[in-house]
């Protein structure tokens, strides 16, 4: 599975590859992947309470869905937002 993600903070794009059988990757999985790929801190030490939210066809996606049920079409853009409330 291929997609693009782009992280709306810095308006940067990458290509995400799917490693993991694509019936085992959750919504949860791919945030932490962006977590690490874009140095996102949500630890004690941010102002505010901050957290990164996906979007997917006009929908927050939601941490315990699968990648595989969402049928997310290659080449498509996922978009990573930071909500903050």
């Amino acid at each position: 599975m291929y997609f693009l993600v782009l992280f709306e903070p810095t308006g940067e794009r990458i290509i995400y590859q799917n490693e993991k059988p694509s019936e085992t990757v959750t919504v949860k999985d791919l945030l932490e992947w962006i977590t690490d790929r874009f140095h996102f801190e949500t630890g004690t030490g941010e102002i505010g309470n901050r957290r990164l939210s996906l979007l997917y066809d006009n929908t927050e996606l939601q941490l315990h869905w699968f990648l595989r049920d969402i049928n997310i079409r290659f080449g498509a853009t996922v978009k990573c937002a930071v909500i903050e409330g």
